[in-house]
């Protein structure tokens, strides 16, 4: 099973081009679930169909699931399966402050087990409200499923206390057990939408995949790869300022 990660860049620069490539880079991974941050609730003003809507369209996803944020509704998180979910929510339906207004989650049966997955975008300005975010995930998420995966754009690197705090609670990142994977997805070098920061910056891996799970032995973790790096589409343009992560796992 391919899990998928990417954060679509909310954000008008070349937009027209990078829906394009965007659905392009989507096609190509081939993920069975594809966690989206960053998207935005309408393609072409109110009356359009929502960006996920659009991708899921242009790629033949069957499942859909977009979620607007309530104290920003102009941008959600979204969630694209070829595997029928069986439940949708949102942390924001939950009692929980405005300031964790950051998760979404999905549930879903495959290969005879069953999966949740959280879908994140952290806040990127500051340590203590990412901290707090994830602390109000993981109770949120609380026991959850036999396998529950955590995705996203966590907004820091794997040196951070967030990363600490999730590993120390038994979420394994699989970039660190996969083959391939750790390498960044914010690069200041490489990625031409950043490169005026890279004298500035340096490339961090912020998007992140974890997998927790109730037995001590995990399904093993084939292949972790990050995608989006180039273009492929005859535009010749990168599809967001985000690579984004995949991750098979033998679940047979």
């Amino acid at each position: 099973m391919r899990i998928a990660t990417f954060n679509i860049w909310n954000n008008p620069t070349c937009w027209s081009e990078r829906i394009e490539s965007i659905c392009a880079t989507v096609k190509a991974i081939d993920a069975d679930i594809l966690a989206l941050q960053e998207v935005k609730t309408y393609m072409d003003g109110e009356r359009g169909i929502s960006v996920a809507e659009q991708i899921a369209n242009e790629t033949g996803y069957r499942n859909c699931v977009f979620l607007a944020y309530p104290d920003s509704p102009d941008e959600g998180l979204a969630i694209l399966s070829n595997i029928p979910l069986d439940t949708h929510d949102a942390i924001w339906h939950h009692d929980v402050e405005e300031a964790n207004y950051c998760a979404m989650r999905v549930t879903f049966q495959a290969a005879g087990h069953t999966f949740g997955l959280t879908n994140v975008h952290l806040n990127w300005r500051s340590p203590d409200i990412r901290a707090a975010q994830v602390r109000a995930v993981r109770e949120w998420v609380g026991a959850g499923e036999r396998y529950e995966l955590l995705c996203g754009d966590f907004n820091d690197d794997p040196q951070s206390e967030i990363h600490r705090d999730l590993v120390g609670h038994r979420w394994m990142d699989v970039a660190m057990h996969g083959r391939g994977g750790d390498e960044p997805t914010l690069d200041y070098r490489h990625n031409p939408y950043l490169k005026q920061d890279a004298l500035l910056k340096r490339p961090s891996r912020y998007d992140w995949m974890l997998l927790h799970h109730d037995e001590e032995d995990a399904p093993p973790v084939l292949n972790v790869d990050v995608f989006g790096k180039t273009s492929v589409t005859n535009a010749n343009v990168v599809p967001s300022d985000h690579y984004g992560v995949l991750f098979d796992l033998d679940i047979s």
